[in-house]
C-alpha cells in the first residue's frame, strides 16, 4: 500500500492544515471549522468512536461528532481521523460515516487506512515534531504530550515498538 502524505491531499484543504501545523498542539477543531466542518462532542454509543455525517438542512455541510466518553487524545485522532474521510473521501459517502473504536466504517480497509494516515499527518507532522525534538523534547512521551496525542500514536509515528 503506498505511503499517504500531504502531497495526497487536495491543495485548498492541506493548505488549511498546514496553516494549523505551526505550533504545538494542532488546533485540529481550528482545522475542522476552517474546512466549514462542524465538530460536536456526543453521547455517541461506547463502541462508536465518531462520525462524520451530511447535515439534513443543508446538504453541503457536514458534521463530526465525536464520543464524549473518550479520552481527549482519542477525541483528537477521531477528529482528525474524520477530517481525513472529509478531505479524501466525502464523495464515497452517501449521508453518514460511523467510525467504530476500531477505526472500522464497513468502507474498504483501504479508506480506513488512508483516514488514519492522514489523521497522523495532522496531528504529528514531521516539521513539528523535528520542531519540538531541537528544542529539547527527545522522548516520544514528551512528543507526545507536547502534541496531545497518546504515547502509542506517538510511538508509532516514530516506527518505535507500541
Amino acid at each position: 500500500m503506498a505511503r499517504l502524505t500531504m502531497a495526497n491531499v487536495p491543495s485548498a484543504a492541506a493548505e488549511v492544515i498546514k496553516r494549523h501545523q505551526m505550533e504545538a498542539p494542532v488546533k485540529v477543531g481550528a482545522i475542522a471549522r476552517d474546512l466549514g466542518v462542524a465538530v460536536l462532542i456526543s453521547d455517541l454509543p461506547l463502541a462508536v468512536s465518531g462520525m462524520l455525517s451530511r447535515n439534513q438542512d443543508d446538504r453541503t455541510r457536514w458534521t463530526i461528532r465525536v464520543n464524549r466518553h473518550e479520552h481527549r487524545h482519542r477525541q483528537r485522532f477521531t477528529i482528525a481521523h474524520e477530517i481525513a474521510h472529509y478531505v479524501l473521501h466525502r464523495s464515497e459517502i452517501k449521508d453518514e460515516l460511523v467510525d467504530d473504536t476500531f477505526y472500522r466504517s464497513g468502507l474498504p480497509e483501504r479508506i480506513e487506512y488512508e483516514a488514519n494516515a492522514l489523521a497522523a499527518e495532522i496531528l504529528m507532522p514531521w516539521p513539528l515534531i523535528r520542531q519540538l525534538m531541537d528544542g529539547g523534547t527527545a522522548t516520544a512521551a514528551g512528543l507526545a504530550e507536547a502534541l496531545e496525542v497518546s504515547q502509542a500514536a506517538m510511538s508509532i509515528r516514530l516506527g518505535l515498538p507500541t
